[in-house]
């Protein structure tokens, strides 16, 4: 995320729990647009991935690997493992 926005001009910070700080919050997955960064937590609620919203309520991400999945307001679904693989915490509009 932080080379992406970085190509755009805008500087992140490096991991995840430091980029949540930025933007305005997004409170529907239904009102995001391509572009916004979505957030997951893990069960101690500490911020541990990030992705980048695309259009159709899909997000890109790196889990291992680049992938493109379906998100909704539980967060990323894996399709071909069939089970969320991260849980939505937040979503932020970085750039308008």
């Amino acid at each position: 995320m932080q080379q992406v926005y970085g190509l755009c001009g805008y500087q992140l910070r490096r991991d995840a729990y430091q980029q949540v700080v930025h933007g305005q919050e997004v409170h529907f997955v239904a009102q995001s647009r391509p572009g916004d960064v979505a957030f997951f937590d893990n069960d101690e609620g500490r911020i541990i991935h990030v992705g980048l919203v695309l259009e159709d309520q899909k997000i890109i991400h790196a889990s291992g690997e680049v992938r493109i999945d379906q998100l909704d307001h539980y967060g990323i679904y894996n399709r071909d493992a069939k089970r969320y693989s991260h849980k939505l915490r937040i979503i932020k509009r970085i750039l308008e």
